[in-house]
């Protein structure tokens, strides 16, 4: 007996997951007092992506090659979430070179998003500061980390699913 993960549910879990590291940093923003600067707003933007592809194909429930198709879409925007993470963690690490108040903020302030939800995409934060870390970390590491996890999980299905489309599976 095989066990075979069907793609909505899998698909539904990327989007919960999506949706809970969004209310974890709402919970950082409100709870802790820590704005987000431009960067973590491009990083909520990208776990936003993320989970409305993936809430997108849950509801579509795709079969072999559609599923395979959505999830190097979900590969991509976890790729540009974690580069956003990735300048983040090195902003952190050498300060002098942080974004600072710069063009970036009021670029940031300037998207739909911010103006749509200003509670969740406006910058307001300096992208150098170092707060108090959450199990060792700074904020932007899980950031990085949850990219990457989200990353090879999005590309170990998507060759899950062709595989199974080029083995002869309905699509």
């Amino acid at each position: 007996m095989t066990f075979e993960l069907r793609p909505r549910p899998v698909f539904a879990v990327f989007a919960l997951i999506s949706l809970a590291l969004l209310a974890a940093a709402l919970a950082v923003q409100y709870f802790r007092g820590e704005a987000p600067c431009p960067l973590c707003v491009l990083q909520r933007a990208g776990f936003m992506l993320f989970g409305l592809i993936a809430l997108v194909a849950a509801i579509h429930g795709p079969r072999h090659r559609g599923a395979a198709a959505y999830s190097a879409a979900l590969a991509l925007a976890a790729l540009a979430g974690l580069g956003v993470a990735l300048r983040h963690v090195w902003v952190l690490f050498h300060p002098k070179f942080g974004c600072g108040i710069d063009a970036l903020e009021q670029i940031v302030n300037d998207l739909p998003t911010a103006k749509l939800l200003p509670w969740l995409f406006h910058a307001s934060g300096d992208c150098a500061a170092s707060h108090e870390p959450i199990l060792g970390l700074q904020v932007p590491e899980w950031s990085l980390v949850w990219f990457g996890l989200l990353l090879v999980a999005a590309i170990f299905f998507a060759f899950k699913w062709l595989s199974a489309a080029r083995a002869g599976a309905a699509d």
